[in-house]
């Protein structure tokens, strides 16, 4: 065999860790193996790539199991697959069997009511003659939507009204929070079902007032109706 037959062609790429782990952890399932040690899981993934080290591949473990406490774990829902049964015992992870993805690392999933109702609040923030639009890639302490008109720019945030009241609640403390740790914007709106509007005190009204965070609501005819 030639020197040229004992390396990987020029161009080809290797496989990332936890494509290897994953199509490892699979044939290890596919066998009969159900429950693998990360010992047999490096172990099988050694056997398809030698060079890579035993070290690295148990590393990335941690990162590609869904209840793993590591801080660096994947947020890709490709790249976990793993589920910790036990101290140093795995399977493959199972939305069926070990609960939706969302328990594990905080997707948000867009509901339609929501997704509607985002669109209904853009449509009528224009109606006032705002420049609106939703603020898709928002990151942390980030509205929902951002309107602008003139010199003024209004961050609004927007309360999913088909969730449960509890995680209403919880949208509603982050909301509240963000705009007033970021001071970017010259007011905000916090959109709030009419039944959670309800359960907001008027001192909590006044007070957040005087920090120009205002509340507004909806009414749910055959469509949703923005009412500041």
């Amino acid at each position: 065999m030639s020197s040229s037959e004992n390396h990987e062609s020029p161009g080809v790429e290797k496989k990332p860790n936890w494509l290897l782990l994953k199509e490892s952890a699979e044939e290890l399932y596919r066998a009969g193996k159900i429950y693998f040690t990360r010992k047999e899981l490096v172990d099988k993934a050694r056997e398809k790539d030698p060079s890579r080290s035993e070290m690295s591949l148990d590393f990335e473990i941690d990162l590609v199991t869904v209840n793993s406490s590591s801080k660096d774990r994947y947020r890709d829902p490709e790249k976990l697959f793993l589920y910790r049964v036990d101290r140093g015992r795995y399977t493959l992870y199972s939305p069926e069997e070990h609960g939706e993805l969302e328990k594990y690392i905080g997707i948000k999933k867009v509901s339609p009511a929501r997704k509607h109702l985002i669109e209904e609040v853009v449509s009528g923030l224009e109606k006032m003659g705002y420049d609106a639009s939703e603020n898709r890639y928002a990151k942390p302490l980030q509205p929902d939507i951002v309107a602008e008109k003139g010199d003024e720019v209004v961050g609004v945030w927007v309360i999913d009204p088909g969730t449960p009241l509890s995680d209403q609640y919880k949208m509603l403390a982050y909301a509240i929070g963000s705009s007033l740790l970021n001071r970017e914007y010259s007011e905000y709106i916090v959109v709030v079902p009419g039944e959670l509007l309800k359960r907001v005190t008027k001192d909590l009204i006044d007070t957040l007032d005087r920090f120009k965070i205002r509340f507004a609501t909806v009414r749910e005819e055959r469509r949703y109706t923005l009412q500041l």
